[in-house]
């Protein structure tokens, strides 16, 4: 396998979220973003536009992209070397509204990969998803033979789930494996998502305060352990 040919990170926060306020030139205001940035986002020649309701929130500006509904906000950016700003801008707006109630925190990660040849797309997938049960369900002449002839079924979406042994913070990493729709053929897509559970049941919910603790905090572990299961996952082929 190549390096990733598209890659992006994402924070997400589930929670109650006045999108309403989270205008491209309230944060210029706040220092967030700069002015100029901000005055892009909103113009007529930024192609993607901006929508700003008490319902939703949608823009890009410049390397940061924000859509955020009342239930859940997500911040990304597709260019890696950003992240670390990517931290910083999500750390400062929940400071700026310490009161928002934040419920989870996810730190996120999607790459996508390119196989080197269609046989080597198969063998990925049939490293990951074992056909011995599933072949002998469609031996019969009615199935087409996948284009290596190794069979006829293959893997088209696979998750996995490990939770945190945390009783402090608790969550999860989820890790998905499926065909890249980026990257065509032969592309591989590789998600994952380090979610992080900051309100318990039956207690006071938790703030977006909590929130930008929690991603200092929690940061450069959770990139570190991103980076080093993409590799693993990736050492297969």
């Amino acid at each position: 396998m190549r390096d990733a040919e598209v890659s992006g990170v994402s924070i997400v926060g589930a929670g109650s979220f006045n999108p309403a306020i989270l205008h491209p030139l309230w944060l210029a205001e706040k220092k967030l973003i700069p002015e100029n940035i901000a005055e892009h986002a909103v113009s007529q020649q930024q192609t993607q536009g901006t929508v700003v309701t008490p319902e939703l929130a949608v823009f890009v500006a410049d390397w940061l992209a924000v859509q955020v509904t009342q239930q859940q906000a997500v911040f990304s950016t597709v260019d890696e070397a950003r992240q670390h700003e990517l931290r910083d801008f999500v750390r400062g707006l929940f400071t700026l509204l310490p009161e928002t109630p934040v419920d989870g925190l996810g730190i996120n990660a999607d790459s996508h990969f390119r196989a080197e040849s269609q046989d080597a797309w198969h063998a990925f997938g049939d490293m990951f998803i074992p056909k011995d049960f599933w072949e002998p369900l469609f031996e019969s002449d009615g199935w087409r033979s996948r284009s290596d002839g190794k069979g006829h079924v293959g893997m088209r979406t696979m998750t996995v789930e490990t939770s945190r042994n945390d009783d402090y913070l608790p969550g999860y990493v989820r890790i998905e494996l499926a065909p890249s729709v980026r990257l065509v053929p032969n592309g591989v897509y590789v998600g994952i998502n380090a979610h992080f559970q900051l309100s318990k049941p039956n207690e006071r919910r938790e703030t977006a305060m909590t929130a930008a603790r929690v991603l200092q905090e929690q940061w450069e572990d959770t990139r570190t352990q991103e980076t080093r299961l993409i590799a693993q996952i990736l050492e297969v082929i």
